[in-house]
């Protein structure tokens, strides 16, 4: 997913363009995971995602504030657009690792790389907990 997004920056797509291929992505997310953590479990794993990022990305705190439905992205979309596609690409690049970092806190690394296969960019992206229970 990652490498999707910087792709799209890199090949002068629009920010337009970055925009929906990352509410595409979330709702992928949502997809997934609504079946195994609920619908609000994605929409809280998100919220706390936008706030942790926001401190990178201030302008992200519009869509934390925004009054979201749980499964709806149209306020990421909005923002994103606003932005130019290289900035674009990167927040919503970090917004999903922060996603990711967070489930991997959770439920482990194993099983959120199972749940969501292409989240991560390459093993060493991020810096997310491991799971060492065994």
């Amino acid at each position: 997913m990652q490498a999707t997004l910087r792709r799209l920056a890199e090949d002068g797509a629009g920010p337009g363009q970055i925009a929906d291929t990352a509410v595409t992505m979330w709702r992928g997310v949502d997809a997934a995971l609504s079946p195994i953590i609920g619908r609000r479990g994605v929409a809280a794993l998100y919220k706390r995602s936008l706030y942790l990022t926001r401190n990178d990305y201030p302008w992200l705190a519009g869509v934390h504030q925004a009054t979201v439905r749980e499964g709806e992205f149209a306020p990421l979309h909005t923002l994103l657009s606003q932005q130019t596609s290289t900035t674009a690409a990167a927040a919503n690049i970090a917004l999903l690792q922060m996603f990711f970092d967070l489930l991997t806190r959770l439920i482990g690394a194993q099983l959120a790389e199972r749940l969501l296969p292409s989240m991560r960019d390459t093993p060493n992206s991020g810096n997310a907990a491991q799971d060492t229970s065994s």
